[in-house]
Order: C-alpha cells, then structure tokens, then sequence
C-alpha cells in the first residue's frame, strides 16, 4: 500500500496495537455493572461470591460542578504494525454523566442481555437524527422489499454478532421515545428471517470476495461494525443492507472489499476508516471512486487537522464532523447551530491534485492555502459528548454511545441512499459543488457550518470562522445534511406530487374512499404515477371492488392535476403510501390500520398435562380474521371435574388441578350480542408420582467439645430413578433411636441437580440420634426417609 506509519507488532483485543485502517468510533460505555453478592445460609455453612468492580468511573467519582471540556476516553486500539493503518475507536466513558446535547440529556443506558434490550437512556435515537439533517420525509417516502435501496458497508475482521445485534437495535428503538429529546422513532421495519418475508429489510454479511468463510473476530472492529449497521438503519430503515467484511485491515484488502461491494450496484458504500497519506494512495482511486449511481463516503478522520487516505481520494465524499446540541424538549425543542467537533479531520492532501470542481478559488479553494485536494466535503455529527446510541454484545455489554466520524460517514451514506429511493440519487461528490459561474451562496440542502476548529493551521482549512464565500471549511466542508437536495439529481423538476389526505384511518379489511394523487400544476401531457406502500398487507386499486396490488400505476390525464384510487390493508399498524413520477418530486401519506372485529381466541398452552393438585398457568389472545392481535378481556371456565380456574376474567389464568385424575379443557370466551368466540387447550390431570428418600450419615468427628456429623438427602423418581433437583427437604434430628417427640435440631435445604442436600448436625452431646427427612416436589407425593447414628 506504499508508506504507512511503522510501529510495534499488533495484537486482536483492546488495549493492544491492532493491524488496520483506523475505524472512525468513538464510543462511550452505556451505564456500569453493578457488583452482587449471595450469602447461602443452612446447617453445612455459608458461601459468598460477587462479581468484581466495574473499571468504568463510578457515579461518586463523578466531577462537580461543570463538566469538564475533554472528557474521559479510552483507546480501543493501539499503534499499528508496520504498513498496517489504525484502527481509531475510542471510548469515552460514563455517558450518563459526559453526555450532554441539550437539556434532560443525562441518565443511565439501558443495559444488554434480552432479545429485546431496554431503549438506552443516553445517545440520540434514529429521530433525533431524521429530526436534526431534516430527513423524515425522505426515510417515510419508501417501504422496505427487494427494490429498496441497498448500503454496502465495508469494514475489516468480523463481527460474529452482527446480525443479531442490529436485529436487537431495530426492534429496541421502533418507536422508542427518546428521554432526553422526547422524540419518539417511526416504525423500523425488521429484518428478513425467521419466517418474516415481507416489510423486511434483508442483511447479508460476506467476506472481501463475496463468501461465507468470514475472517476472525475482532472487539475493536466489531463495534465499528455495530456503529455503521445502526446508523444505516436509523437514517434509511427501509433500506437493505450487505455488510463486506475485509481480511484484515490493510489498504490491499479493505479496498478488495469496496471493488466486491461496488459490483452489487449499491446506493452508497460506505468507508469508516482510514489511514495516513502515502506516496502511492493514487493507485487505489480507481477503486475509490464513485458512479452517477453508486456513492462512496469516507470518513476524515479522528485526529484533528490532518488528511487520511481514503478520504483524499477524489473519488469519495470525504466526510467530517460536527458537535450536535439541542434546546427545549418535545414540540418545543429546537436543533442548534452546529459546530466543527475539534476530532475532524481536514485539510489538504500531499498526494492528489485539487479536482476541478474544488477549484474555484475564493469560493471552494484558495491556493496560496492548498494546491491539492481538500477535505472534508460535508459533515454530520461525529462529537462523542453528543454521540449516538449503539448496541454492541460481541465483548461489549449492550448500548454504548459513539461519536467519531464514522458516524457522520454512515450518516451520510445513509442519505445518499434515501436520495435513491426517491429515484433521483447524484453520487459524484462533484455535484456537491454547483457551478455557481463566480457565485458565493452556500450548496442547496447544505447547512453551512459556521464556527468551531479542530487545530491552529492559521486559514479556513481548520477552522470554520474563516470559511470560503461558499460557506466551505476543511473540518465540515460545505455543510450539514438539509433533507436529501444536496444529493439529488439536480435536474429541474416538473412540480410536486401530493395527496388529497396527508393521514387515512381504516379497519383492516376495508376499502377506504376515493383518494386522489394530485399534480402541483397541470401539464401537456399525460403523468404516469407509480403507487407503492410500506405494509406487506396493503394494495390499490382503481375500483372499490378491486382487485388491489402492493403496486399500482395510474395515470393523469394531459391537462389535469388529479386521479383517484382506492386503498385496502389487512395487517393492523401504521404504514407509508408513496406516490412516484419520473420528474416530479415524490409525495407521502400516513395510513394507520385497526384491527378487525374478532375472528377467533388462542389459549397458550394449547395443551397441558397437571399433576394431582398442581397449576398451570393460561393466557388467550384474540385475532381478527386477519390475523391481527385484537384486545380482549375473556372469562374462563373449565369442564375438568374438581378443578378451577382463578381469576375468571382478564387475559391470562391459572388452573388449579382437583385430586383425581382426568382430562378436559380450559376455555376463554367473549361475549357480545347474540353470539360469543371462543378458545381452548386440553388439559389431562395425571396422578402424582412417587419418590424414594435416602438419608445417610457420614462419620463422627469431634473438634473442641463439639461432635460433627455430615448428613446428605437424597430425593430420586421411584421409578427412573433419576434425581430430583429443586425438591424442597426438611431435615429434623431427635435424640434417641426414633424419630418421634420433639426435634433437637431442624432445618431446610433445597435439592441441587444431583437431588442431594447437604447438611452438618452438631452437638456436645454423645448418644445416639435418629435423623427424619421430609421431601417435596411438584408432582410428587410427599417423601420421607430417615436414618440413625451416633456421637
């Protein structure tokens, strides 16, 4: 790959050096571990154990006062080989305390460890984000499904988590409420598996060459790789995506990875990493480049004023980063100004030639300052202290918050992809820079980003106060995301499309009325509208009495400005119409769909076999006929003599088993009219079982005055013989050869796996003992066994 920085030999986890190009992360650790302790107290002793103290700063080791200016951060990767690029993750520790945008922006994370993890209380949510760059409408314009827009995203090593991770992230935060913004999230859809076929969003994880055979793991990388798959999803959670995962991370591979990613034709792929210049970094453009149709982010870097390969490559979008602050919460919050994050990196590259576009001095360029190419190009938010939340399990407990500029290349990526699935994506970083023929006015759909720094090179290349008439510095380039203009085609369009309802309320099952796709101004000649909806249960049609389609093309004729169509969905939930035509902008409704009238009850379990006197638990659940969920409030009875069943109204019950065997049903049913719906499992009531109970004593030993006798219980299946774990034991010991009158000594244990409890009896006084153990379990009759010795 040419020269690169030397250094000691690398190793795979944190702390130690790790060979690659530096992941652009910065993540900040999501609550800390609390240390527990058991104390287990019988007649054989007591057994402690806790787990050790967390390493992460602890809440009283918090500062007073103001926070400070540089937080507290943790490298995850050291210094890299020889020819090998860094990986950069950092992390900055104790987001409830250092995370800090706007107001009511502290609390814990929420942790990890369940297939739904807790929503985290720190880190922006996926509509903090569509809120901030103004990109809601573009992310509701689509549904998910194979003709979606794809995001290729490269990284090195693999993540053996990955799917699973962004699986939990999705389902966590669709519509999760942020508590610091009180922004709520729209629907994310979830991903294709499992049986779900449709409303899915496919993730395919290959190596640089397209297989199956991933490289090895990696902590440092695979929380880069969390990071990229989350803001992906939380910017365009309609889009598919392929995860390219390199050998290794040096330049040769990680660029194998981008050329294989580019043949799948994808709207962006995306580059979270790099490395320093080197004197033949040219011969990787080729690959490093862009299409009319395919965009290629690269994120600056983490170090401050300075420029990194790939991001110098003409061919890509060099992204930046910025600090992302807020005030007022809910409707009443508003997203400041933002500012250069001091981390981004910038400035004018040793290798490769300004590129025309660049070149239009006082307004994009100077080149008494730079001669070569500059970056970054855009920007987003990359700054930790106001980072995203991520959900990272491979070596990492859950939600974490990350800043660093592969934030902002995600983001990025993500809304070249939304520009794509509005059907007019301009992926050149070229058309970031109008020909405005000696004009100075900022890119359309570009917040110019107006203060802040990120080193003391003494001009507008590290700091934005000396920005170019265009709004242009290094750290942030032209700007910040404003909806998708920036980039779209920039072909004019005829006008708008629009609906004559921006919401529609239905009952799943039913036609709705005529509803009208309407042109913003009549033309010459027919418009060819292409209709498309977000659920799997939706379709249109031009009659009220169908048939309906997922997709539907309709026309307006020459000289009008309105056609109607009819709408039908049978799934329950909220979904997104969309309205197409080639030049013309796109045009969305919402369409929320209730449940219809209940159709039939399921009781869980639907079978259950209770042993004499046991319980089992039951719920029901109503469904339309559409397979909906429909809300019921059943009552339950059942037919099995000598039972019962309590509560006898609610969604869920318990079964009580009588004393003799049998067999029947416990059934929910609703009420309404002249009719009633119901449900029912079979439940078979079996006689208990027998157990045998062995008590045995071991030998005498005296210590001091005190005699010493280890008793051990065991409880097994009369039958199997197989042990009993979990049984209840009573332990009594009398004086004397029976067991009879009143205890010297009790106590109680319960059974572990081998179906022994162990116990020491002791005593100053010699003589003989006679020792009575009482076993119960459920489903089982009452067992007892006993035994003497003697002090």
């Amino acid at each position: 790959m040419g020269e690169a920085p030397t250094g000691p030999a690398h190793g795979q986890e944190r702390g130690a050096g790790r060979a690659g190009a530096k992941s652009r992360s910065v993540h900040v650790r999501s609550g800390v571990a609390a240390a527990t302790a058991a104390l287990l107290v019988s007649l054989a002793g007591a057994a402690a154990a806790a787990t050790p103290s967390p390493r992460n700063l602890s809440a009283s080791q918090a500062p007073s006062g103001a926070l400070p200016a540089s937080p507290p951060v943790q490298h995850a990767c050291g210094v890299p080989a020889a020819r090998e690029a860094q990986c950069g993750a950092i992390e900055l520790l104790e987001p409830a305390i250092y995370w800090h945008p706007g107001p009511a922006a502290h609390g814990p994370g929420g942790g990890g460890g369940s297939t739904v993890p807790q929503p985290p209380g720190s880190g922006y949510y996926p509509a903090d984000l569509q809120s901030a760059y103004d990109l809601e409408r573009a992310a509701a314009s689509f549904g998910p499904g194979p003709n979606a827009p794809t995001v290729a995203v490269v990284d090195a090593y693999d993540d053996p988590n990955a799917a699973s991770d962004l699986a939990a992230y999705r389902s966590s935060l669709s519509g999760a409420a942020d508590p610091a913004t009180g922004l709520a999230d729209g629907t994310i859809p979830p991903l294709c598996g499992s049986g779900t076929t449709s409303g899915c969003v496919t993730f395919t994880k290959v190596n640089q060459s397209g297989g199956t055979s991933y490289p090895r793991g990696n902590t440092g990388w695979a929380e880069e790789i969390s990071l990229d798959l989350d803001m992906i999803s939380a910017i365009c959670p309609s889009c598919n995506i392929v995860l390219v995962e390199a050998s290794s991370s040096s330049m040769s591979n990680l660029a194998a990875a981008v050329a294989y990613a580019k043949t799948l034709h994808p709207a962006a792929v995306t580059n979270s990493y790099g490395g320093g210049e080197f004197s033949s970094e040219t011969s990787y453009d080729g690959t490093y480049s862009a299409t009319s149709a395919t965009a290629i982010t690269a994120a600056s870097g983490d170090g401050g004023y300075g420029v990194e390969y790939p991001a110098a490559s003409p061919g890509v979008t060099a992204v930046g980063g910025t600090s992302l602050t807020y005030s007022g919460t809910g409707t009443s919050l508003a997203w400041n100004p933002q500012v250069v994050w001091s981390g981004s990196g910038s400035g004018c590259s040793s290798y490769e030639p300004i590129p025309s576009w660049q070149d239009d001095q006082g307004v994009y360029s100077l080149s008494a300052d730079c001669a070569g190419r500059e970056v970054a190009d855009v920007s987003a938010v990359a700054d930790p202290s106001t980072g995203v939340a991520v959900y990272d399990t491979y070596k990492e407990p859950g939600w974490l918050v990350f800043g660093g500029t592969s934030v902002s290349t995600q983001i990025v990526g993500a809304t070249y992809a939304l520009a794509a699935g509005s059907g007019s994506v301009e992926a050149l970083p070229s058309a970031l820079y109008p020909d405005t023929g000696g004009g100075s006015g900022p890119t359309p759909g570009l917040a110019p980003v107006a203060s802040g720094s990120n080193g003391s090179c003494g001009d507008y290349l590290c700091d934005a106060a000396d920005s170019l008439t265009s709004g242009y510095n290094g750290p942030a380039g032209l700007g910040t995301p404003e909806g998708i203009a920036a980039f779209s085609s920039k072909t004019a369009t005829t006008g708008a499309l629009s609906f004559s309802a921006t919401d529609e309320s239905l009952v799943a099952g039913t036609v709705s009325g005529p509803i009208s796709v309407d042109l913003s101004s009549a033309t010459n000649s027919a418009v060819s509208v292409t209709l498309t909806t977000s659920s799997s249960g939706g379709g249109f049609s031009t009659s009220s009495d169908g048939p309906f389609a997922a997709s539907l093309s309709i026309s307006v004729p020459a000289g009008a400005q309105t056609s109607s169509f009819y709408y039908e969905d049978t799934k329950a939930g909220t979904s997104t119409v969309a309205a197409s035509a080639t030049g013309w902008s796109s045009g969305s409704m919402t369409v929320t769909v209730s449940p219809a009238a209940l159709a039939t009850i399921t009781v869980s379990p639907s079978t259950a076999t209770v042993a004499e006197g046991g319980t089992q638990g039951f719920s029901a659940t109503g469904y339309d006929a559409y397979g909906n969920v429909v809300s019921i409030d059943p009552s339950w009875s059942t037919d099995v003599s000598g039972s019962s069943v309590s509560p006898t109204s609610g969604a869920s019950t318990t079964f009580t088993a009588g004393t003799s065997t049998g067999s029947g049903s416990v059934s929910a049913t609703v009420s309404g009219g002249t009719s009633s719906i119901s449900g029912s499992a079979s439940v078979t009531i079996t006689s208990l079982a027998t157990m045998t109970v062995r008590v045995g004593a071991g030998s005498t030993t005296k210590k001091g005055p005190n005699f010493h006798v280890p008793l051990t219980v065991t409880a097994t299946d009369a039958t199997s013989g197989a042990p009993l774990g979990g049984a209840a034991v009573s332990l009594d010991v009398f004086a004397g050869t029976t067991c009879s009158g009143t205890p010297a000594s009790s106590a109680t244990a319960t059974t572990g796996s081998s179906g022994q409890a162990s116990f020491t009896f002791s005593t100053r006084q010699s003589g003989e003992w006679c020792a009575l153990a009482t076993v119960d379990d459920t489903g089982y009759l009452q067992g007892s066994g006993e035994t003497t010795f003697t002090t």
